[in-house]
């Protein structure tokens, strides 16, 4: 009688189960992997021309790009690299460039209770790496250039929206904290700070 009733049991439960771990596996994202481009919303863009010369000054994320794969069903590895503020000068024969550049290595938490559906995943990133400033100036046949690298990281927030299993969309949030140069301009002294972005990206692998 006892394993009668056991037996009962399991065939009217198993379907319930069998449905929630259906749930729960539509929400993995174990193997997939995706490349992003992003855009800044943030910061501030400025450009200038007059007599024999031109000048553009960015503040923010201009672009960067990012591939993500997922090791687990919700945590995923992620590197990335961006142009985060940048100068170009062109005067006459003098030609003057300046870019901050983080190359940055971390990882991204989609955590199941914060699914808006199966496309849609809020997530939480931490990564960090070398932010690396980039002079270069040329005058005629004359040309000179300088790199330094400082450590930092960037927090970030976001949503990626898998618009199909090949395309998705992605709105972020994120904080850079980015060490202090030994040779601060316009652009290294204020290269910690909040932003913005849109990316566009594509996806593969997974379920």
């Amino acid at each position: 009688m006892r394993s009668r009733s056991l037996i009962l049991a399991a065939l009217v439960f198993a379907p319930g189960v069998a449905r929630a771990q259906g749930t729960s596996d539509s929400l993995s994202l174990l193997g997939r992997s995706t490349i992003s481009l992003g855009f800044g919303l943030t910061g501030a863009r400025e450009a200038t021309a007059g007599v024999g010369k031109t000048s553009t000054h960015t503040t923010g994320q201009l672009g960067g790009i990012a591939f993500t794969h997922w090791v687990r069903p919700t945590v995923a590895v992620e590197i990335s690299a961006a142009a985060l503020n940048a100068d170009a000068t062109t005067s006459g024969a003098r030609v003057h460039a300046n870019v901050v550049t983080p190359i940055l290595f971390g990882l991204s938490v989609s955590p199941r209770a914060l699914a808006l559906s199966t496309s849609i995943r809020p997530y939480l990133s931490a990564a960090a790496g070398p932010y690396i400033h980039s002079v270069s100036d040329e005058f005629g046949a004359s040309t000179s250039a300088s790199v330094e690298a400082v450590p930092g990281a960037r927090l970030a927030a976001g949503a990626n929206w898998f618009v199909s299993r090949h395309f998705l969309v992605g709105l972020e949030g994120n904080y850079h904290a980015v060490g202090k140069f030994d040779q601060p301009d316009a652009l290294t002294e204020n290269a910690s700070g909040f932003g913005m972005s849109l990316s566009f990206g594509f996806a593969w692998g997974g379920r």
